[in-house]
């Protein structure tokens, strides 16, 4: 009777990330992934291009939300490395509109070698007890037209489509 083979390994071994909030010493890794974030939406669209060196001042901004209570910037690290960041708050529709509050996700990026182990629906997740804690009933997010995987995998947590963004070029 012949043996079974050992069942393989994966390429390597994935350890669990820590979600949690980001810290000041965070801000810098935290900004070089917001480029490669807007780089990969370029693709889809130049709409997406960045201006050189605007990773400093993405930098700043996320430095004076990270004490602010509406927004939760949170991050993905294993083996003290950074390899995604989800970054949500609370924002406010027009006072016509029943809905008041709502939650905005306005980035998720996770780094490629990391992608497809569930580190972004755990972003997420901390994002929705983010907002479930401030009794935000609904979250909205922006998605590339074109950037039919991460559509994808919106849905799989259920969101829908509210609008069709558009623009014209002159």
């Amino acid at each position: 009777m012949m043996s079974k083979p050992p069942e393989e390994l994966p390429d390597r071994v994935f350890i669990p990330p820590t979600i949690r909030v980001a810290l000041p010493e965070d801000v810098v890794a935290i900004s070089k992934m917001w480029l490669k974030f807007m780089q990969y939406n370029a693709m889809f669209d130049s709409s997406f291009e960045v201006k050189p060196k605007v990773t400093a001042r993405f930098a700043r901004e996320i430095q004076d939300r990270l004490e602010d209570s509406n927004y939760r910037i949170a991050v993905a690290e294993i083996d003290n490395g950074l390899v995604g960041y989800c970054f949500s708050y609370v924002s406010r529709k027009p006072y016509f509109f029943r809905l008041g509050k709502f939650g905005f996700i306005g980035d998720l990026f996770v780094e490629e070698t990391y992608r497809r182990r569930g580190i972004g629906r755990m972003l997420v997740n901390d994002a929705h007890a983010f907002f479930e804690r401030r009794g935000i009933e609904q979250v909205e997010l922006l998605v590339a037209a074109k950037n039919i995987d991460t559509i994808k995998f919106w849905e799989k947590l259920g969101y829908i489509k509210l609008l069709e963004w558009m623009y014209r070029k002159r």
